[in-house]
Formats: C-alpha cells, sequence, structure tokens
C-alpha cells in the first residue's frame, strides 16, 4: 500500500505488482481452461455480465479490505438472486438496486462497514 516504505525496506514495487498481476492471469487463465474443459467449449457467452462484472460486485458488497468479506458477499448476491428468481426474470435489476443502496450506504462493504461502525478496535 505504501511503495516509499517499500522501496526503502528494499522491495521493488513494480516487480511485486507485476509477479502479483502474472500470478493473477495465471490462476485466471487456469480457470478459464478448466471451465472450458468441463463444458466444452469457451464462447464469447462469457463475457458477459456474470462472468465478468458480478465476481468483482461480490467481492465489493462483502468487503474488499477484509478476508471474511468476499464470501459473505456472495453468500449474500447469491441469496439476494435467488429470492428475486422467485418473484421476477429480472434478477440483473434487483442487484443493481443492492449495488447503489451498497454505495450509498456501506461503501465499504458489509463487513467494512460493521467493521468500522461496531467493531473499531480491530485492525
Amino acid at each position: 500500500e505504501n511503495e516509499e516504505r517499500s522501496r526503502m525496506l528494499g522491495y521493488n514495487p513494480f516487480v511485486v505488482k507485476l509477479a502479483a498481476l502474472t500470478l493473477s492471469g495465471l490462476f485466471a487463465g487456469v480457470a478459464g481452461a478448466a471451465y472450458a474443459l468441463l463444458f466444452g467449449y469457451a464462447g464469447a457467452t462469457f463475457g458477459t455480465i456474470q462472468y465478468s462484472i458480478l465476481p468483482m460486485l461480490w467481492v465489493l458488497m462483502g468487503g474488499a479490505g477484509t478476508v471474511l468479506g468476499p464470501l459473505i458477499g456472495t453468500a449474500a448476491m447469491f441469496y439476494l438472486v435467488d429470492i428475486a428468481g422467485s418473484y421476477t426474470t429480472a434478477t440483473l435489476l434487483f442487484v443493481g438496486v443492492a449495488l447503489v443502496l451498497l454505495i450509498l450506504f456501506a461503501p465499504k462493504g458489509i463487513l467494512g462497514t460493521i467493521r468500522e461502525r461496531w467493531l473499531p478496535w480491530l485492525p
């Protein structure tokens, strides 16, 4: 988070960032290849909102700066989509409303807001 401090400690921030990007690209490529092998094809349908934007929303909903936040955000979104799907086929509308409410009332995510309001002594 602090490039100057890491440089003073002897680390090269560019190399660390490049390694993180390379490693995340490797994991994404392996996951995509496994998914394509499982279903027998890889097409343009994998570029839809369900595969590109929603996973990022799950992480942001739970709290990006926490360990359990993405798990809580994923569970909350799956339940929201499941409950919304029983009422309508426009589940992305509910996801959009949840995103707007999240940005307005809990910009640090569910767990980040809980930590900030009720558990301020945690690091």
